[in-house]
């Protein structure tokens, strides 16, 4: 994936560094950003290093305030969530080690700044549904999956 920034409907902005082996970007998220669901990786392993700004990082039952220049690692497996709690926008780089389907889902979204759903569902079926929300078991969400999918 070459160089690119997306920005989002909810004020977050990504700019893509680099997409291979590792997947890298930085992102800003807004005041307040509540951030994506809690989720997990099946293979990959996600490193956030905060630049600016606060961060709540949900790390399985644990949840973590993490200031400047502090990095958390998520283990592959590992249910995970973040958010901006603070007044001020938060930037963050991002390394997804092994890039997986995360540049896919990220570049589907660019357009519109959203999430077009039948398009993760056909990313993540092509990454053997690697991603995950967290709070369902994995079963019955690779059948939906699959089936969102299709249509």
């Amino acid at each position: 994936m070459p160089r690119m920034t997306i920005a989002f409907d909810d004020g977050q902005v990504i700019d893509v560094e680099s997409s291979g082996p590792d997947f890298v970007f930085s992102a800003v998220l807004p005041p307040h950003h509540a951030g994506p669901p809690a989720h997990r990786h099946r293979r990959e392993t996600e490193v956030f290093t905060v630049e600016s700004g606060l961060l709540v990082v949900r790390l399985g039952r644990e949840r973590r305030l993490v200031v400047p220049g502090e990095t958390v690692s998520v283990p592959p497996g590992v249910t995970h969530a973040f958010a901006n709690p603070g007044d001020e926008p938060t930037r963050l780089r991002t390394v997804e080690r092994p890039a997986g389907p995360l540049q896919a889902q990220l570049r589907a979204m660019a357009p519109t700044g959203r999430p077009p759903l039948r398009e993760l569902a056909r990313i993540n079926a092509e990454h053997d549904f690697s991603f995950t929300v967290a709070g369902l078991p994995d079963a019955p969400q690779r059948v939906l999956w699959r089936l969102l999918a299709r249509l």
